[in-house]
């Protein structure tokens, strides 16, 4: 006689369970943000949940790679006794953002897709990342994104669809919108010194600051190796806050 084993009721950990008042909320946001900015052209489109392992280990994620929920091989395919290598095993993995996978769906169906192609997207992401209080290792992102436009236009209409968005949910205007201009901040990075090569490495470090810390960060750029005489960089250069914090305080 077989016995049953007793089930586990809570959710793996990281995870959570959506309780219908909570469901409730979070369909009235998406439907709206959704509704907004379908008014500014922009299509519903969906990718699947699991890529191949070698798109999201493409050096394009930063730190995420390091995150992913990979996904065995299955059936004949996988042979673990004669395995000499992860790639031997695993052949995909869960998706850790919209982005990469926006970028291979764009790759292959770009020629049935509107030029410029206005994409909408809203779905559940995975990060194997140390759970704590308010951070999940499932959560969901919305992303709107103009491909085919290389005009500062197609960001200036990515911002006022997002305000538009924000202004029909928080009607008291009780939000923050931050840009977060790439090119200034490559100038100022090779204005410090860093090498040119290098930039996107020290950019993936500073995005750490909400994690880490200012502290945290300065360690490891030096880990890193970037080590920037401060007397040579005007003081001036630095004084805007790049998502809260004085890039001066960290090169110095």
């Amino acid at each position: 006689r077989r016995m049953a084993m007793a089930l586990k009721k809570k959710p793996v950990t990281g995870m959570k369970d959506v309780m219908p008042a909570e469901m409730e909320i979070r369909d009235y946001l998406i439907g709206l943000i959704k509704d907004t900015y379908k008014t500014f052209g922009f299509q519903s489109m969906e990718t699947p949940c699991v890529e191949h392992i070698e798109n999201l280990c493409s050096k394009q994620g930063g730190d995420n790679e390091k995150l992913i929920f990979k996904i065995l091989k299955r059936g004949e395919k996988l042979n673990v006794e004669a395995a000499q290598t992860e790639a031997d095993v695993v052949d995909g993995g869960l998706r850790y953002d919209l982005t990469l996978p926006l970028s291979r769906y764009y790759a292959n169906n770009s020629a049935n897709l509107s030029a410029p192609f206005k994409a909408l997207q809203v779905g559940s992401v995975w990060r194997a990342d140390r759970p704590q209080k308010g951070r999940f290792r499932q959560f969901v992102q919305c992303d709107i994104d103009i491909l085919g436009d290389a005009t500062n236009l197609a960001e200036i209409e990515e911002i006022l669809a997002l305000t538009k968005a924000l202004k029909r949910i928080c009607p008291d205007k009780a939000y923050t919108v931050r840009v977060n201009d790439r090119a200034i901040l490559k100038g100022m990075a090779d204005y410090s010194g860093f090498p040119e090569n290098e930039t996107d490495k020290v950019f993936i470090i500073l995005d750490k600051m909400d994690k880490i810390g200012l502290e945290g960060v300065r360690e490891e750029l030096e880990k890193e190796g970037f080590l920037v005489i401060a007397g040579k960089v005007p003081r001036r250069y630095f004084e805007k806050r790049w998502y809260g914090f004085s890039v001066w305080e960290v090169v110095e």
